[in-house]
């Protein structure tokens, strides 16, 4: 798990008095424990929570006051239900929504993408131009100019070796290294990089496509150890094409 979204989940997380965390929790720790600074992160704010819930447990609260605000709540009106209340329409709006982003969260992504892979993908979609370098070579070809950038193991699935590049970049997200290539013909983007440096497992050779928004695609696959991703700016229709252009 990548260590945003190790921090995101922890960060809604209450410690389950048994000890028994769902297994999302247990693997969002475990990527703490593998980074200094967010487990030192993590750390200070289990002691400043530790600190608090202490305090607030000699908080005693005297029962006038808790007599005069249950009166005070007794004391207010029911409110008529008027669909054309404002406060109404923007609780219907906020579940819609809400329901939405579920609904995209559970649905729009594939159970066979992974989590960190889509994330990736989406950093990657949304990368301006600046770091890309002009090359002109098959992108199988691009091995060496990698190695001499600093970035060793780059290699592509077969099918995709005769496709021809247009620019280069080595960025790092989480960190880590990633080898990206500007397709030239399809204006797509494929990214290579480690597989288990973002603990993504698949099956070897199998490619699994979804949108990573209205505007972007993704396809991701796993070879001996290294991850592929292909982003284009389109639908998960447009990647397949890719691939079914690569295997001609």
């Amino acid at each position: 798990m990548r260590d945003l979204a190790a921090r995101r989940l922890l960060a809604c997380h209450v410690d389950d008095p048994n000890g028994d965390s769902p297994p999302e929790v247990r693997k969002a720790l475990a990527a703490v424990r593998n980074s200094p600074e967010l487990n030192e992160s993590y750390e200070e704010q289990v002691r400043i929570d530790a600190r608090a819930l202490a305090f607030l447990k000699e908080v005693e609260v005297p029962d006038e006051a808790v007599s005069r605000l249950a009166a005070q709540v007794a004391a207010i009106p029911a409110r008529p239900f008027n669909p054309r209340d404002p406060a109404i329409i923007a609780v219907i709006i906020g579940f819609i929504l809400l329901v939405v982003v579920l609904t995209w969260n559970f649905l729009g992504r594939p159970a066979g993408f992974p989590p960190d892979a889509f994330e990736i993908a989406e950093e990657v979609a949304l990368m301006d131009d600046e770091p890309f370098e002009v090359v002109e070579f098959p992108v199988g070809d691009l091995e060496d100019w990698f190695v001499l950038k600093g970035f060793d193991g780059f290699r592509v699935p077969d099918f995709l070796a005769g496709m021809q590049a247009g620019s280069a970049a080595i960025v790092k997200i989480e960190n880590q290294p990633v080898a990206v290539v500007g397709l030239r013909d399809s204006g797509a983007r494929l990214v290579v990089f480690n597989a288990a440096a973002f603990d993504i497992a698949l099956p070897d050779g199998q490619w699994t496509s979804a949108q990573l928004d209205p505007l972007h695609a993704s396809s991701v696959s796993v070879e001996r150890g290294v991850c592929f991703l292909i982003v284009v700016r389109g639908e998960a229709a447009d990647v397949e094409r890719i691939l079914r252009a690569g295997r001609r």
